[in-house]
């Protein structure tokens, strides 16, 4: 069985620099985005709000506060280009499951996820969507999470698989599981719900991308965008017959390109 986070070549692909940022009816655009906690939050603390530096403070790591005020901030100064907003001008609010949107700007929606220094960002319009990423080997435990989280078919199923292809099917699964809870606004609930994804699709090694249903009808659109050995799941809301256009952007290592005030 081949490893089901082999990288995918995406739909379309373009620097930051060469691309407006203008999001068609049918587009989803990634943004990957390093988020080094070496960088200094002194250049963009000026784009968050009060509450956003409150909340930093509570990290008791100061290497976890720096790298959220960085992907805030990421957040912030992207979203505010689909705007044509000053990125401190954004406002956000929660749902009582702690997702984030905008409120004024309700048609854009969006999901913000990281692992290590590397962070993915989905924008789309009109629908809900979310992401979700791991290094390899990053879960030590992956056995015990599997044997809480999957149905006892499904756990019979991974242990047919060898040892390794194990371990990538498992992660491959469970970015795919919350991604999906992450769009659906239940990420927080994760563990109150057990995962309910087809799992002989979802491992199969050529699936770049799955169509699946929910208990209420709606149909998912769940796609592979892992890339240099990270594991990357993308889960957006599709009418059955719709045709979701993947765009990638890659930005560069410099954290400098946020605008400063």
């Amino acid at each position: 069985m081949t490893a089901p986070y082999l990288n995918q070549t995406p739909e379309q692909s373009a620097t930051p620099a060469k691309v407006q940022t203008a999001l068609s009816p049918t587009a989803v655009h990634l943004w990957w985005l390093p988020l080094p906690r070496s960088a200094p939050v002194e250049a963009v603390e000026s784009l968050l709000s009060a509450d956003e530096r409150q909340q930093a403070r509570r990290f008791r790591r100061p290497a976890a506060a720096q790298q959220f005020c960085l992907g805030r901030a990421r957040l912030r100064t992207i979203l505010g280009s689909y705007l044509g907003l000053p990125p401190q001008h954004l406002r956000f609010a929660y749902t009582p499951n702690g997702k984030p949107y905008l409120p004024e700007t309700p048609h854009l929606t969006f999901s913000l996820t990281h692992t290590g220094d590397l962070g993915l960002l989905a924008v789309t319009c009109h629908r809900r969507v979310g992401v979700d990423v791991e290094a390899p080997h990053r879960r030590a435990n992956w056995r015990g999470l599997a044997r809480r989280c999957l149905s006892d078919a499904a756990y019979r199923t991974l242990g047919t698989l060898p040892d390794e292809e194990q371990r990538q099917a498992m992660t491959w699964y469970w970015v795919c599981h919350e991604a999906w809870l992450k769009a659906r606004g239940e990420a927080s609930l994760r563990r109150l719900l057990r995962i309910d994804l087809p799992w002989a699709r979802a491992c199969a090694g050529d699936a770049s991308h799955i169509t699946m249903q929910d208990v209420s009808g709606q149909t998912w659109l769940i796609r592979n965008v892992s890339r240099d050995g990270i594991c990357a799941a993308l889960v957006v809301e599709c009418a059955p017959d719709a045709s979701i256009e993947v765009v990638i952007f890659d930005w560069s290592l410099d954290w400098r390109w946020l605008p400063q005030t």
